[in-house]
């Protein structure tokens, strides 16, 4: 009975047990060429290293469990680093507080992040497009307002606000660590256990089935991207105290690093399988590899190179595996 939980456990969870593996691996090889990894200044850089992929994966997540992808969340979070980076300092001034000011800065940040995905979501329900071509587009409308906000590189961010977002807490504890697990206990975790949150992965499974069961696949489907939205708003918050500056010219790999991340989790493109802990992890051996392709002194032509190449073994991995599945079952249907 208990190899048979075992059994089924595995087989369940084969993707994300995998992906797991690789992270350990990983980290392995990081803590190996990291100096400082088994200091209390080691979590804090590998935290802060990964938290803004780990966030825009989480996003991206949430639409492909509905079949979809969205190739705006990079320029998403572009735009938004480079409003906050813009609007911080006058806010404070204004407003005569710096505490209070931050806060503000935030709430907007975190506003226009839903509005974001918002405006995706309602032009992918009520437009009848495909995902993939809204986003596409949105995403061009989005660097575009970015350079027009901020024309060239700059911006002002308070350092007490950046020593905070980036630091530790308690002395050991990363603040970036902290933020992640606030983003999933917060935010993830609510919403995949609300009505709309569990109806995407029944949208993602079968869009027709799930119509004629009653769901309201408009209703969800705009949820999931309202709440991308508001991640990529954080991934740009944590983005920003890193780099203290918004940049609309940075390179911006959010996009493609995010969907790999969530395929290498075990999230299937064709929709209706993926989950927080599958995606994390992808996330985190996509941002280790960068670090150690650093330490390795590999030209940064190679490391898009190998980046895109994890991509396209990622996707082959999530198509094999779907393709395989499929074919077992109609193996099964046949032997009935």
């Amino acid at each position: 009975m208990r190899n048979d939980r075992v059994r089924i456990f595995v087989g369940r969870h084969r993707n994300i047990l995998v992906a797991y593996g690789v992270m350990l691996v990983v980290v392995i090889l990081f803590a190996f060429n990291q100096a400082d990894f088994f200091t209390r200044y080691g979590p804090q850089s590998i935290f802060n290293q990964i938290i803004t992929l780990c966030i825009a994966t989480l996003g991206q997540t949430l639409i492909i469990l509905t079949a979809g992808i969205d190739l705006s969340i990079g320029n998403q979070i572009i735009f938004l680093n480079c409003v906050m980076a813009t609007i911080m300092q006058p806010i404070i001034d204004l407003v005569g507080n710096d505490g209070l000011g931050i806060v503000l800065t935030l709430a907007v940040i975190l506003a226009a992040g839903a509005l974001c995905g918002l405006l995706n979501g309602v032009l992918v329900a009520y437009g009848r497009l495909q995902p993939i071509v809204v986003t596409l587009a949105t995403s061009s409308i989005y660097i575009g307002l970015a350079r027009y906000v901020r024309p060239e590189p700059g911006g002002e961010v308070k350092s007490e606000f950046a020593r905070l977002m980036t630091g530790r807490v308690l002395e050991y504890i990363p603040m970036a660590a902290i933020v992640l697990l606030l983003v999933i206990v917060l935010v993830w975790i609510p919403f995949r256990n609300s009505r709309s949150g569990q109806a995407l992965y029944a949208i993602g499974g079968n869009e027709t089935a799930a119509y004629l069961s009653g769901i309201k696949i408009n209703r969800a489907k705009i949820s999931a991207y309202l709440v991308a939205g508001v991640c990529s708003a954080l991934c740009a918050i944590m983005l920003t105290a890193q780099t203290r500056s918004g940049d609309p010219t940075a390179a911006n790999n959010f996009t493609n690093n995010s969907i790999a991340a969530a395929a290498l989790g075990g999230a299937s493109l064709a929709g209706g399988t993926g989950s927080y802990f599958g995606s994390i992890a992808g996330a985190v051996i996509l941002s280790l590899i960068v670090g150690l392709l650093v330490f390795w002194q590999v030209s940064s032509y190679y490391q898009n190179l190998i980046q895109g190449l994890i991509l396209v073994l990622a996707l082959s991995v999530n198509f094999i595996v779907h393709f395989v599945k499929k074919r077992q079952a109609a193996a099964r249907a046949a032997a009935k």
